[in-house]
Order: C-alpha cells, then structure tokens, then sequence
C-alpha cells in the first residue's frame, strides 16, 4: 500500500522519451505514477520502450507505478486511466499530457489520414483527459494539469501547418479553460523545451548531442509546476528553460547531452502577447448568455 503522504501523477505519453523521464522525476520526488502509454510490447526495430518497463523502473527504485495502457485516441481508455489512478491511489493530485503524434509537412503534404491522426493525439486526447479529470479536481478543490504544447506565435505555424492546428490547439485549452478554472484551486499550463529534447526520436534520426538537451531538464520544470502552491501558472505557456530561471535555476550546464556544446535554442526569446484592448467587453448583450 502506498504511503498517504505521496501525491499523485497521471502521465500519459509516459513510454519513452521526454515521458518516460518525467515519470522518473515524479516517482522520485514523492508522486505515486499511474505510467499511461500505448506501448505494452517492445519493438527497438521502431521505437523502444513500454508503460510495462518504465513502471518497473520505477518500482525498483522503491517508487510507486501502475502501467496503464491507454491509446489516446480511444476516449474509454484515457476514462479508464483515470480511474485506475483513482481506485489504486485514491486520489489525483496532477495530470501531464505527454502523447503527441508529429508530421512536420506542409498542407498540401499531409494526407487528410495524417491530419486525422495529430489532431486525434494531440488536441482531442488533451480534451479528452481535461474532460474525465476535471469534475474530480473540481469538487476536491485542487489539482494540476500540465499539457506538452508550445506558446502561440507566428513561426511556430511555418512548414508545419498541419502540425501547428492540433498543438496550438492544446494551447488555447490551457488559455480558454483558465479563465473558466480561476479561484476552484485548479489549474492548467502549457510547457515546451526550449531546445531539441533528446528522445527516442533523435536516436533513431541521429542528431548529434551537440543540438540537444537531456529530457531531465523538462521533467524538473514539471516538478517544479507541480510543486508550485499557488495558482498563478493557471493559463501560462511556459517554455522550460525559462521557467526554471524564473524560480532560481542557474546550473544549465547539467542539461548538456554533450557538455562541451550548449544546444542552440529553438524558440525564440519574447513571445507576443494574446490580450486584446476589448479583453474584458462582455458580449452576453449582444448574442446572448450562452456566447
């Protein structure tokens, strides 16, 4: 039986990669881990790794981890992986949505399938899990959701256009749903590297060290949003790097895959600001109470 002073974590997206570290960092930091991926059986010839591993990882490192499959594109799964977080912790104190299907083409080559499948993963699985999780957090008056998606600026839309749709789209639920959550004890945020993130991905594609930080950098910003007591990261698109500055980080160094190079950044500095100078004008006159 789990210790009741644990909290705990539902990762999904949690097999590999940026997910897979992220469960590592909760497990040893004081969360019980329900592991939510697709992957139950290993295939290195593609992409290596599974909940089944991850949870045992975990484990033998006297952590608490229950692999849970979850096909994200199944809403009856991501229902299922809560409420197994539910019955076998009795309770949910943070959710990371970590699954994520990327195409990086343009419009024009991207079949219709393709499209299908990122917003699928991306933008109606986030919806999906906020969905089954929320009236839970609700009514206990507190809970975090972090989703894996970036801030909303112009660069981020070229050559992946398609790509773009489903991920900005995360985005605007952690801006949107944050109004909607202000003041319950709940809240959501957005995070993204700064860098090229060392995965599974960049092994297969081999990308040299050189451009790369490891997955350990996320994984501490994660921490670190989930640790955070206060509800001020309610709607925030935070990128990692930045946000562990803001709470006292220095050493970067220690993030290094080749720790001669640090890795150029791949998003920019500033980012625009969303607010309009009609932010706050009601229109429920207009169009009525439902607008």
């Amino acid at each position: 039986m789990a210790a009741s002073k644990l909290r705990t974590a539902l990762v999904i997206g949690a097999s590999r990669g940026i997910g897979r570290q992220i469960a590592l960092t909760l497990a040893k930091n004081n969360f019980q881990v329900g592991v939510a991926a697709k992957t139950v059986v290993d295939n290195p010839l593609k992409l290596s790794g599974t909940i089944m591993e991850v949870s045992q990882t975990i484990k033998e490192t006297d952590g608490f981890a229950v692999p849970i499959k979850c096909n994200v594109r199944d809403e009856k799964e991501i229902e299922v992986a809560v409420d197994t977080c539910l019955q076998v912790y009795n309770g949910l104190d943070l959710v990371v949505y970590n699954a994520g299907a990327i195409m990086w083409n343009k419009v024009v080559e991207t079949p219709l399938k393709k499209f299908d499948l990122m917003m699928d993963v991306n933008a109606r699985g986030a919806y999906a899990a906020v969905q089954k999780v929320l009236p839970y957090m609700l009514e206990k008056k507190r809970g975090k959701i972090i989703l894996v998606s970036p801030p909303i600026y112009s660069r981020f839309f070229k050559g992946k256009t398609p790509y773009a749709v489903g991920k900005v789209g995360m985005t605007v639920l952690t801006h949107g749903l944050a109004e909607e959550l202000k003041g319950t004890g709940v809240s959501i945020t957005s995070l993204w590297p700064a860098t090229v993130i060392e995965s599974q991905v960049t092994v297969v594609k081999n990308v040299e060290p050189r451009y790369m930080r490891k997955s350990t950098i996320f994984a501490d910003a994660v921490l670190s949003i989930a640790n955070e007591e206060s509800e001020r990261l309610n709607g925030q698109a935070l990128i990692d790097e930045d946000y562990l500055r803001s709470v006292g980080v220095t050493d970067f160094v220690q993030y290094r895959c080749d720790p001669d190079h640090e890795p150029p950044r791949m998003m920019p500095k500033t980012f625009p600001s969303l607010l309009v100078e009609e932010e706050d004008q009601n229109l429920n006159n207009i169009m009525g109470p439902k607008l």
